[in-house]
């Protein structure tokens, strides 16, 4: 069982986050939310001795059961995965034995693998359960869970390990076994889990918490658990990371609550989990995933394939997050989010990067009801890749087209955007706050001037931008004097705002727009305004009266990293409350425009 998962190139432990995750959405009851929880912890001086001597009566030898050699450790470690909103693993206890109804316990604990309709549901409980223990250094796991049996409520517990078979002599002479090997209570040489008050007696020693008297759910407990090169809190912060980029579309608010809710503690305390909104870079993947207004299907066939968002965007600085890149996002954002109808992340497909390096483009596919057993049938056992040439017939080549029409989406979207900036033509205000509401991600300036390319049937009309010191007013020169010394450096003395970066540009709906980063420095209500000129060549400066008819910088509006939008040409907004603010012009064509941007106290005052 541990081969197939082993094969995977995934993290084990996002692997962990991914699959355990999965199984408990796929146990929801109802339509409440479900809480996913998993912790850390190392147990403590009166845990421990409990631990040792439960698990290891009656254990067979280190060397087919590693299980002895973690608990001999001095510090004993344990990772829990907890679900509650789930209904428990209930129904019998024994393969052998035939129910007609819920048959979850069977399935996670006796099975090594159950086929089944996986249509609406995230994965299968045989590959599922097996990260649990490959996680696990002695493959083993503690399963505390309670169900309902019946009209009552029941409380079950049982250990289970796996390991390779093997060959060993008994009083009964050479035998072999299965390298599956239970704790629990035998009963006819079968092991059954501790049910009732036994159970929740053993688990209170052991340290698991109670579930609620009428409540349902599951914890799995990792013996020992393998998280690779990190320490236990870089771990913690890794799960954390796995939980956002893998599981983010279950966090969105859905007429109110989000459908699950994520907690991650580390020896009882609380590690925070960000909201996606959150996360810069992860930030233009919700947009997509608000906009999938682009229908993908086969026209022929007459069948709809899924819906898909693409948005482009200014790269956010640095690199994504480690557990993103492991996720498939590399170091610049050219990527489709594919998922099921489930909205559970399948992997971040790479496209053609986006042709300036500053920019970039994230697009959401999730694919139709109707085709979720279609694509569930090319995921892998770790369901982190679709690979259509698994399929035959039909089935293929509606995937493969599917992923070719995502491909075809990812090229257009990489390719630059025809600008046309001719005189009078522009952002209209009334539609600015849409254009501006995705515009930035909040990257500072890369510096120098910014040259537009244009697609090759594009009017020649090009733009540029640059930062100018001939165009900022010098230290003391009118209201409002600006400081260039970046975030880190010493504030300029009298300096009433700091300008973050130089412009940079972005094309939006066909429309090139230049971006000034700041900060407001000085206290108070402030009057914010732009001083847009084209620059002429050599030492000419700053061109004073445009010709006759010719086009001139606008100013479009104004930008938090907040989100407030607005669309006027002054700017009247509080100072030195922290927000970074970006303005927006649209330059004029064939030219360098010079931005300045000034302040004035409005209550006159120096």
């Amino acid at each position: 069982m541990l081969r197939h998962l082993d094969a995977t190139e995934m993290d084990p432990v996002s692997l962990l986050v991914r699959e355990s995750a999965q199984n408990s959405w796929d146990a929801r009851i109802g339509d409440g939310p479900v809480d996913f929880r998993i912790g850390l912890r190392t147990l403590g001086p009166s845990e421990a001795p409990v631990w040792r001597e439960l698990l290891s009566e009656n254990a067979p030898s280190v060397e087919h059961l590693r299980l002895r050699s973690s608990l001999a450790r001095p510090v004993v470690r344990v990772l829990t995965v907890t679900d509650t909103g789930t209904k428990g693993l209930g129904g019998p206890t024994r393969a052998d034995v035939v129910s007609d109804g819920e048959s979850d316990f069977v399935s996670f604990i006796r099975k090594t693998g159950s086929s089944q309709d996986l249509s609406s549901r995230g994965g299968t409980y045989g590959y599922g359960k097996a990260v649990f223990h490959l996680v696990s250094r002695p493959h083993t796991v503690l399963v505390h869970t309670r169900c309902r049996v019946g009209l009552r409520y029941e409380t079950r517990l049982i250990g289970w390990a796996v390991h390779e078979s093997y060959n060993t002599d008994t009083v009964d002479g050479p035998k072999t076994f299965t390298g599956r090997h239970y704790w629990g209570r035998v009963q006819d040489g079968y092991v059954e889990p501790l049910v009732g008050e036994e159970a929740d007696e053993v688990a209170r020693k052991l340290g698991f918490k109670a579930f609620p008297v009428d409540g349902t759910g599951t914890t799995v407990a990792i013996v020992d658990p393998d998280l690779g090169e990190r320490d236990d809190s870089e771990a913690m912060q890794w799960i954390v990371e796995a939980m956002i980029w893998n599981l983010w579309p279950k966090m969105l608010p859905e007429g109110g609550d989000a459908p699950m809710r994520f907690t991650v503690t580390h020896d009882g305390v609380e590690v925070p989990v960000p909201g996606p909104s959150d996360v810069p870079h992860l930030r233009p993947f919700l947009w997509a995933h608000g906009e999938m207004d682009r229908v993908v299907e086969h026209k022929r066939l007459g069948r709809t394939l899924g819906r898909m968002g693409v948005r482009k965007f200014i790269a956010p600085p640095g690199p994504p997050p480690k557990a993103a890149q492991e996720a498939g996002v590399g170091d610049r954002l050219h990527h489709t989010c594919l998922m099921r109808p489930v909205d559970l992340v399948v992997r971040y497909l790479a496209g053609p990067p986006f042709y300036e390096e500053h920019g970039g483009y994230a697009a959401v596919f999730r694919a139709d009801p109707g085709m979720d057993r279609v694509f569930a049938a090319t995921e892998p056992a770790s369901h982190d890749n679709w690979m259509a040439d698994r399929l035959q017939g039909e089935d293929r080549l509606l995937a493969k087209h599917a992923l070719r029409r995502i491909g075809d989406a990812m090229k257009e979207a990489s390719a630059p955007t025809a600008v046309v900036n001719t005189a009078g033509d522009g952002v209209s205000l009334a539609g600015m706050s849409k254009l501006m509401a995705g515009l930035m991600a909040g990257a500072p300036g890369q510096g120098g001037s910014a040259v537009f390319a244009a697609a090759p049937d594009a009017s020649p009309a090009g733009a540029y931008g640059r930062w100018s010191d001939a165009g900022r007013p010098a230290d003391g020169e009118g209201s409002g004097a600006a400081d260039r010394s970046g975030p880190g450096g010493q504030r300029r003395r009298g300096a009433r705002l700091r300008y973050l970066g130089d412009p940079f540009h972005d094309t939006a709906e066909g429309k090139t727009v230049l971006v000034q980063r700041f900060e407001l420095l000085d206290v108070g209500d402030q009057a914010v305004r732009a001083r847009l000129a084209v620059a002429l060549s050599g030492a000419l400066g700053r061109e004073g009266e445009p010709p006759k008819g010719a086009s001139v910088p606008t100013v479009l509006g104004w930008r938090s990293d907040t989100g407030e939008v607005r669309t006027v040409a002054e700017l009247h907004v509080a100072g030195e409350d922290g927000r970074i603010w970006s303005l927006v012009v649209r330059p004029a064509p064939d030219t360098v425009t010079d931005i300045a941007v000034t302040s004035e106290r409005k209550d006159g005052s120096g």
